[in-house]
């Protein structure tokens, strides 16, 4: 019998077609897209390899050369884009030409672009035309083919100017100026390179104007959104914007001089020998020396070692001044006179002062006394300070206070001569600027002609002296020249005052 068909087991089935061999361009791709995968995350992990990576896209004609303190700032950088905590307020103080803008300005927002396009930045200088220029190196950067072609970063075509340009996904870049447009939108980062010019730091209205200006508007934009602020600029003035920050107190300082102090040494300065230099590749000996001679005292002492007046004084130095327990027992006084600089603002703002000077025969000066306060004008402030000083000094003593031009000034040197009546009292017109009126008494201190009798206001007082003219108050340097000019210049009635000092240790 024959057998049955349906009894027969099913044939086994058909081993399946092997795939076609990729072709030697599709091989080239795959390779390709693992070559750029790779690529892409080594450029993501390091800010120092993305800024050696696109670095020809910002100066093609300029070898880079990189050094530690880079890698310092990268580190501090990156843990910023890592959420990290103690990094949302930093300043940063280091040399003009340390790479301080293309680092943090520049490639640190390119490459976090790379990783979060969403992030939006406002920029400002003392001049737009600085951020500006800083804003279309970002672009060059992030509109390379290089650039594209690893990240997914694209920029919307209606918002593409210099001064400002958005991402698709909704970040943006602003360039301004301090004071400027655009601080009404709310950043992520906000990146202040350079608030002040060397020229605008010198002057108390435009510093004021400065930190005003990030105390009412700059401090209250981004909130909601966790803004990180950054600060780059040299030291210029105590009262800079960085020195505004630093008083108040919690914001990351990172400060590294031109050349090392260790006793003001930076945690993350890796120097370790005084005086060596931040990047002797880059800034040799020699070239420190030429930019020190150029900058001169205060440039050198601000822009190079991040001080805003230099060590051991500028206009006046500490070590000219000889302190002596009392004035010499067969001094021959010529004549005593206390300088006033007065103010009227209680617990803020300048200081009165008033500077005791006796001029002996041979030509001497002896700073005898400083009182000094923050008072209210009026008869229970200034005016009882005054008077209270007149009255201890004694009617042989001279008082001269600056009176500044225009009614107001007018105004307090007359009440002052009805309150002082019977004393030896005058207002003095203020001429020049501070300086120029402390050129006289600079110039006998530089002489060792200066001496100050032992007291309590004799640290302070040197210490403002020597900070003259970057220093956050120069109440006692103008109280001081106003009674040295009074000396200098006024004859004496009488001729010489033989006396003795009132005022002992």
């Amino acid at each position: 019998m024959s057998e049955n068909v349906f009894d027969q087991p099913p044939a086994p089935p058909a081993p399946p077609a092997e795939p076609p061999a990729p072709t030697i361009e599709e091989l080239r791709a795959r390779l390709g897209r693992l070559k750029r995968q790779a690529r892409r995350r080594e450029l993501l992990g390091s800010l120092k390899e993305f800024v050696h990576a696109f670095w020809t896209k910002v100066e093609p004609d300029k070898t880079l050369v990189w050094n530690w303190h880079l890698d310092e700032l990268c580190t501090v950088l990156e843990a910023i884009s890592k959420g990290q905590q103690g990094f949302e307020r930093v300043v940063v103080n280091v040399p003009p030409g340390t790479m301080k803008s293309l680092l943090i300005s520049v490639f640190w927002p390119a490459w976090e672009w790379a990783r979060k396009p969403q992030l939006r930045y406002f920029t400002a200088s003392y001049s737009d035309h600085l951020t500006i220029r800083d804003n279309l190196r970002v672009r060059d950067i992030c509109a390379s083919p290089d650039y594209q072609d690893l990240f997914a970063l694209r920029f919307k075509g209606d918002q593409n100017a210099k001064e400002r340009f958005d991402t698709t996904a909704k970040g943006w870049r602003i360039a301004s100026s301090v004071g400027g447009a655009g601080t009404g939108e709310h950043p992520d980062r906000i990146i202040i390179d350079d608030p002040s010019s060397a020229q605008g730091a010198k002057s108390d209205v435009k510093r004021q104007e400065v930190n005003d200006w990030f105390d009412r508007t700059v401090s209250t934009r981004g909130k909601t959104r966790g803004v990180v602020v950054i600060v780059v600029m040299q030291r210029l003035h105590e009262e800079d914007l960085s020195g505004h920050l630093l008083a108040k107190g919690d914001w990351l300082h990172i400060m590294l001089p031109m050349r090392f102090e260790a006793k003001r040494a930076d945690p993350r300065d890796r120097r370790t020998e005084e005086n060596e230099l931040l990047w002797p590749t880059l800034f040799t000996e020699k070239i420190v020396r030429a930019l020190e001679t150029d900058l001169a005292a205060y440039g050198t002492a601000g822009q190079l070692q991040q001080r805003p007046a230099p060590e051991g004084g500028g206009l006046f130095k500490k070590h000219w001044f000889e302190i002596v327990d009392a004035l010499p027992a067969d001094a021959k006084i010529r004549r005593r006179v206390r300088g006033w600089d007065t103010a009227g603002t209680e617990g803020d703002g300048d200081y009165t002062v008033g500077v005791l000077l006796a001029e002996t025969r041979d030509g001497i000066v002896y700073v005898e006394d400083v009182v000094r306060d923050q008072l209210d004008a009026g008869p229970d402030g200034v005016d009882l300070l005054m008077l209270n000083t007149a009255r201890m000094d004694g009617r042989a003593v001279s008082i001269r206070e600056e009176k500044e031009g225009g009614s107001a000034g007018k105004a307090v040197v007359k009440a002052h001569s009805k309150m002082l009546r019977g004393y030896d009292y005058e207002g003095v017109l203020v001429t020049g600027d501070k300086v120029t009126r402390a050129r006289p008494f600079r110039a006998q201190c530089a002489a060792g002609n200066v001496k100050l009798l032992r007291g309590e206001w004799n640290k302070p007082y040197l210490d403002e002296l020597s900070g003259f003219p970057v220093a956050a108050k120069d109440d006692q340097v103008d109280g001081s020249s106003c009674s040295y000019n009074a000396l200098l210049t006024e004859v004496v009635p009488g001729g010489v005052l033989a006396g003795k000092a009132s005022w002992g240790k």
